[in-house]
């Protein structure tokens, strides 16, 4: 009889235990929502903020970010965030309307970020949505984060502003490598031959040329005068490597590759991070991946 009545004592306690431990889950208050508009922004807003906001990503890694059709689901997820981050300059054509049915702050990195312009077809003269590509705009996409969360949230300043210096140590030292790695290059071979011009901010910082199949994804239909034009510029100065990105066909790249004896240097991630098996989990794993294809096609040269 007593053992029966110790072990009911036992349940009541370990019940009790329980629904004090249920209890102050429910109270905890849940972290205020950041949303950002791909994914690339989501891991570096990340960085910054640690565990002082939930991060949340519209679109999903591996997807194409520009033409992104907004579902309900997103709205509600808008409808529950504290602030919208958005690239800008035209990269998210959707954006506007989005945010136009949201009661939200917006932070947008383009307002504080000096562009570099699309030269040629239907968006010469708009800008080149595509700086976080270049380590060294990464680093002003960190400083132009922290202060606007800094705004957003003073109490977390030391915080987000201790987490933007470790992480932009992270993004000098690519830098630092991908510079000293170029000045080992041949004159001929600073060449960037890409499928979409997403390469402007990287060849600009870097001391590149850019050629590319199509100015954005947008208008990724090529003719065979721009094909022929990239043939040309392949052959004539022994460039190493042409380079396709990772959401869209490389079948076009592939072609300029055979015509012309070039190696073909692999993806390129631009617009969104891979899965979290993939080659760029991260925004440092994406710089680092892409680099380092750059690296290795043109050293095998």
């Amino acid at each position: 009889m007593k053992r029966k009545f110790f072990f009911l004592i036992v349940i009541l306690f370990s019940f009790n235990l329980t629904s004090c431990k249920n209890v102050s889950k429910v109270d905890e208050p849940n972290k205020k929502v950041l949303l950002v508009s791909f994914t690339i922004l989501e891991d570096i807003v990340k960085n910054i903020v640690g565990e002082e906001f939930n991060v949340i990503s519209i679109t999903k890694p591996g997807m194409e970010v520009h033409g992104y059709q907004t579902t309900p689901s997103d709205l509600i997820k808008g409808s529950k965030a504290e602030v919208f981050i958005d690239n800008g300059f035209g990269f998210e054509l959707w954006a506007e309307k989005f945010v136009s049915n949201l009661k939200v702050k917006r932070i947008t990195i383009a307002k504080n970020l000096k562009p570099l312009f699309i030269g040629e077809d239907a968006y010469k003269g708009k800008p080149n949505p595509h700086a976080w590509i270049s380590p060294k705009r990464g680093i002003l996409y960190v400083d132009i984060l922290s202060n606007a969360l800094s705004e957003l949230k003073p109490q977390s300043k030391k915080v987000f502003r201790k987490n933007a210096e470790i992480y932009k140590n992270k993004l000098s030292e690519i830098d630092e490598d991908f510079s000293l790695f170029l000045n080992t290059l041949k004159k001929n071979q600073k060449y960037l031959v890409s499928c979409e011009g997403a390469f402007t901010y990287l060849t600009n910082d870097y001391g590149l040329k850019e050629a590319y199949l199509w100015p954005v994804n947008a208008e990724s239909q090529i003719t065979p005068k721009r094909m022929a034009k990239v043939i040309n510029l392949v052959k004539t100065n022994d460039i190493p490597a042409v380079f396709c990105e990772s959401t869209v066909s490389s079948e076009s790249q592939l072609t300029v590759a055979r015509d012309t004896g070039a190696k073909f240097g692999g993806n390129f991630f631009v617009d969104s991070l891979s899965k979290k098996n993939g080659p760029a989990s991260s925004y440092i794993e994406l710089l680092n991946h892409n680099l380092n294809l750059i690296k290795k096609a043109y050293s095998s040269k």
